[in-house]
């Protein structure tokens, strides 16, 4: 199962069964991202629109991409806003919004489903505005190197589903980072009381 057609199938209960790295990475969000006020925000992968409502309630505007039409419609259903624009796209392909055009682009728990990080991040690079910045959270490279994966039980088949994972590590998103021509690369370690040995989150935040 390729990961478009995972997370269409995942949408309907991705809000509704536990999951520690969406609740961690909610949290993550609206504790390093208190600044948003009156900015124009891209989000890159927003699934249900769990950031999506934080977002469209302080930005200026809001343009949220995703690529499962599923997850799109749950997030329609909790952001009915003017300031917020909802659309398909593929973060693999060229973004479909115009260059220096945002403060802010906001990635979270997609990269591990992309093996070119390099390119989604020059993307990054090329809509925002002198000093926006960028936002990743991810899988933490700890819990991937310990086999975790995004996962969920399908409804259907009642089988688990593993999606298709790719390794990066800290190393890897700095160099994309600065390959992209990011500064100021600052990364954190979240926990949660899952595990207090092993970090579940890895946010990093860089100016361009």
């Amino acid at each position: 199962m390729n990961t478009k057609e995972a997370y269409n199938n995942w949408a309907e209960t991705y809000d509704s069964v536990e999951n520690p790295t969406r609740s961690l990475d909610e949290k993550v969000v609206r504790t390093e991202l208190i600044d948003i006020t009156g900015k124009d925000i891209v989000e890159a992968g927003c699934g249900t629109g769990k950031n999506s409502v934080y977002f469209a309630k302080y930005a200026k505007s809001l343009q949220a991409f995703d690529l499962s039409e599923n997850m799109l419609a749950e997030a329609r259903k909790k952001v009915n806003s003017p300031n917020a624009d909802f659309f398909i796209h593929d973060i693999t392909k060229t973004w479909s919004i115009e260059g220096e055009s945002c403060d802010l682009v906001s990635i979270n728990l997609i990269l591990e489903h992309i093996e070119n990080i390099n390119f989604v991040l020059q993307q990054a690079f090329r809509i925002l505005r002198k000093k926006g910045r960028l936002f990743i959270c991810e899988l933490h490279p700890s819990k991937q190197e310990k086999g975790s994966v995004a996962r969920f039980t399908d409804d259907k088949s009642n089988k688990e589903i593993k999606l298709v994972s790719f390794f990066h590590s800290k190393k890897d998103f700095e160099n994309a980072c600065k390959s992209a021509g990011f500064i100021n690369i600052i990364m954190k370690d979240w926990f949660d009381e899952t595990n207090e040995d092993i970090p579940r989150l890895l946010s990093i935040l860089a100016v361009k």
